[in-house]
């Protein structure tokens, strides 16, 4: 019995977000589409908690914003990871980057997942001296009403 009602309000969210074809997110780097992620307000929140312990083992010191960009980085320089693990890592790294940017109203677009589809262009810009900056324009397409 343990984890039941976790397991139910799972299938219940994965259930509306089929229904109303919401919680999808996509991404483009550099104008090259790298993601296609179809997840639930549950699945969110595991991303949510799961990044800052990669970046704790990966990059220990370095604030997530930073380790998220690096990683985002990695994929404009060379595409996706050919391997589940890295590739996971990005993964996270863009949807960390999409879930924690704020709304004006206090929310963030990661509050949407279980009512809107979003997509997110990221860009490099090369900055002097080996840096880069990482920006991002993240679109909301609200799903079908039921």
């Amino acid at each position: 019995m343990f984890g039941l009602k976790r397991k139910v309000k799972m299938w219940s969210e994965t259930f509306v977000a089929g229904v109303t074809n919401t919680g999808n997110v996509t991404a483009t780097v550099g104008n090259k589409l790298v993601l296609n992620w179809h997840g639930t307000p549950t699945q969110r929140d595991g991303v949510l908690q799961l990044f800052p312990g990669i970046r704790d083992r990966m990059m220990p010191g370095l604030e997530l914003g930073g380790f998220a960009d690096t990683v985002i980085a990695s994929i404009h320089d060379d595409g996706m990871s050919s391997d589940d693990h890295g590739s996971n890592i990005q993964t996270m790294a863009m949807l960390w980057r999409v879930f924690t940017n704020p709304l004006d109203d206090g929310c963030t677009y990661g509050d949407l997942v279980g009512h809107a589809n979003m997509h997110a262009a990221f860009e490099l810009h090369e900055q002097p001296n080996d840096q880069f900056k990482i920006t991002w324009k993240i679109s909301v397409m609200r799903g079908k009403n039921v």
